[in-house]
């Protein structure tokens, strides 16, 4: 059987609906056993992107990532 993908690029418009949301979903697909996760995140071009990899804001969150946190790839690819 072939494997199946859901991409979403969401905007979140009010976090405290969403999380609402989350609070649900992110439980019930961790137990129907989809784990992985694929995020798709836009910016305007490509030093926007680069500059925000490298700020001080996204380093606060990276200090929270380590091998038992999580392993991620990340590509920062410009658009066609």
């Amino acid at each position: 059987m072939k494997k199946a993908y859901w991409v979403g690029i969401v905007n979140v418009k009010n976090q405290v609906e969403y999380k609402k949301y989350a609070d649900i979903a992110g439980p019930a697909l961790i137990s129907a056993g989809p784990i992985n996760r694929l995020v798709v995140i836009e910016f305007p071009s490509m030093d926007h992107a680069e500059n925000f990899y490298h700020s001080e804001e996204y380093k606060k969150g990276l200090k929270f990532l380590n091998i038992n946190v999580a392993e991620r790839t990340l590509n920062i690819a410009e658009g066609l």
